[in-house]
């Protein structure tokens, strides 16, 4: 299993959770280390289905109102976690540490729910099935 960080997350907290994965843990990477920074979501969508194994974390929500967009991830089948709005109003600080403290958590539901297609996390850490 491997996570993606799309672009409106933090470098700096994908490395730290890939580091902190370790060799025998997931891939962690930001959008910005695997693919070019001026990249469309729908062409990034694309090869992460074509590759499987992914989960994306995003806190842009507009994936899901954009119809174009909400289609093409429906059909790549490729679980997103979308961050609710209070993650927005957040510093670095306070985001790493709820991320790294929920993220053993949001692993598991995500292996355990690898047909459901969106999550959203909310601040305190509660993992929300959308439908």
């Amino acid at each position: 299993m491997n996570c993606l960080f799309d672009n409106n997350m933090s470098p700096k907290l994908a490395k730290t959770l890939n580091y902190l994965e370790g060799d025998d843990g997931i891939i962690v990477e930001h959008l910005n280390e695997k693919f070019p920074s001026n990249i469309s979501d729908v062409e990034w969508i694309k090869t992460l289905s074509k590759e499987g194994n992914w989960f994306v974390i995003t806190q842009d929500n507009k994936i899901r109102k954009r119809n174009h967009e909400r289609i093409i991830w429906q059909e790549a089948r490729i679980p997103i976690i979308f961050l609710q709005k209070s993650w927005v109003k957040q510093n670095f600080w306070e985001t790493a540490w709820r991320m790294i403290k929920c993220w053993p958590k949001l692993k598991e539901s995500i292996s355990r729910n690898r047909k459901k297609e969106s999550f959203e996390l909310t601040i305190n850490g509660k993992i929300i099935e959308i439908a």
